[in-house]
């Protein structure tokens, strides 16, 4: 089985703290919040989003179900403010000075969140990671969280609920040593 690197939500909440950027902020709650991979976030264009509907449409790579999801509002908030700084370099919904940002730029700046917020060794891809089992963590179904990180079959989902057993497992573990639960 893969080892999957995830970020609890506090951590993510910490990373998300370091980002003062109005661009990379847009960026990296979209990448969380869709369980976008990175070549999947470059994809993005400005037509993609529709605020007027809202809307925001996802392009998948590895044979991903591609389609419109709806555009949460956090997220919509977060691009609007992007937006009237956004450098006119490229087509991409993400530009920098260069042009649309490339993958290897977005992992270069989330690693130097990631520094900055003490988060040691992870990737962009461990946003997917997070988004996925933070979803099974709050009782979203597992068929719904393929859906959302556009899996075509089922197994490829299935790897993070080993985690959200592995959860499972460290709260019994709490409740057997808490005073607040009745033991005989």
């Amino acid at each position: 089985m893969p080892k999957i690197k995830y970020l609890s939500r506090t951590q993510v909440a910490h990373l998300f703290a370091q980002i003062t950027d109005f661009r990379d902020q847009a960026l990296f709650v979209t990448i969380y919040h869709y369980g976008l991979r990175v070549s999947e976030a470059t994809l993005l264009r400005l037509d993609d989003v529709d605020f007027l509907r809202p809307a925001i449409f996802i392009r998948r790579k590895k044979n991903g179900i591609e389609g419109e999801r709806p555009l949460l509002s956090n997220t919509a908030v977060l691009i609007k403010a992007y937006l009237p700084k956004r450098l006119l370099t490229g087509d991409a919904l993400f530009t920098g000075r260069q042009g649309n940002l490339s993958a290897k730029r977005i992992q270069q700046l989330f690693k130097g969140y990631a520094f900055t917020a003490g988060l040691g060794d992870y990737s962009v891809h461990s946003l997917r990671h997070s988004i996925a089992t933070h979803l099974l963590n709050a009782g979203f179904d597992l068929r719904y969280v393929q859906d959302h990180l556009g899996h075509v079959n089922i197994q490829s989902t299935q790897i993070y609920t080993h985690l959200v057993n592995k959860r499972r497992i460290e709260i019994f573990e709490q409740i057997g040593k808490s005073d607040e639960i009745v033991k005989l």
